[in-house]
């Protein structure tokens, strides 16, 4: 069976265990995730008409740059397919770019149901802030659990909770700002049309999902199951991208809804 409480196994070697079971469950997640990345790049292409805008480069980096490597250098690393170097590289940059780009994507929609400058400044500062102080670090200890002494190991340890409680912290913070800003805007037009409101709600429930996934991961994380974390992890991230492009793209229609035709044809 694999030491799921030994860290730097995790983010050093293969999974050394026999179990047919988990490595079968290792590579059909990942084997998802990576198939709902590429799938998600083509649709990226073929739904965007101008190639330009945060949404469009935040979405593309994250998935392309971000989830493809972080998936691929796991699947390299997990069954012992490429040099260590490579996997580590592939799997940090790409977990880098994969979390910092989720928060992107949310917030390059989040002026859509926010209007107060503040929030949104304090949203991007946010993230920028936490990129720089939880990401640097992580690379620092990623490389010198790989390939320095045995101490890189207990504070790769530390920080990878560390890290991920912060990011879990700053998603918490968008998603509320998300459901607080969308039950006033039901509360503040009751009478939308059913189609509006459905999208206020899917908007809602996403946001609710990504919370409850964050929990997920961080009670595996505090468990020191660290593969099973890691590869549902990037499953997860796949998956968030994939609902958001869908809801969140259809806020635009919500944005550019007439809202005086909305209260006439209601009277």
């Amino acid at each position: 069976m694999a030491n799921y409480s030994a860290p730097v196994q995790g983010i050093a070697g293969a999974y050394t265990g026999d179990s047919l079971a988990i490595q079968a469950t290792l590579a059909a997640l990942l084997g998802c995730a990576i198939y709902g990345a590429i799938e998600l790049v083509v649709v990226i292409f073929f739904a965007f008409h101008v190639y330009h805008g945060l949404y469009f480069w935040s979405l593309l980096i994250s998935t392309a740059v971000g989830i493809l490597p972080q998936a691929l250098g796991l699947l390299l690393k997990y069954f012992d397919l490429a040099p260590i170097g490579l996997s580590v590289t592939l799997s940090t940059i790409g977990w880098a770019v994969m979390v910092t780009g989720q928060s992107v994507v949310l917030y390059s929609r989040l002026h859509l149901i926010v209007r107060n400058n503040h929030v949104l400044r304090f949203v991007l500062w946010m993230i920028v802030i936490d990129a720089i102080v939880l990401q640097i670090p992580q690379i620092i200890v990623s490389y010198g659990a790989v390939y320095s002494t045995p101490q890189f190991g207990y504070i790769y340890n530390i920080w990878a909770k560390v890290q991920l409680t912060g990011f879990f912290v700053q998603e918490i913070i968008i998603s509320t700002i998300f459901i607080i800003q969308t039950f006033r805007l039901l509360y503040t037009y009751p009478h939308r049309s059913k189609r509006r409101t459905r999208i206020m709600e899917q908007l809602l429930g996403i946001n609710t999902m990504i919370i409850l996934m964050d929990i997920s991961l961080l009670v595996l994380e505090y468990l020191d199951l660290f593969i099973l974390q890691t590869v549902l992890k990037t499953f997860f991230y796949t998956v968030k991208l994939k609902i958001e492009f869908a809801v969140l793209s259809r806020l635009v229609s919500f944005v550019h809804y007439d809202y005086e035709q909305d209260s006439s044809a209601f009277s």
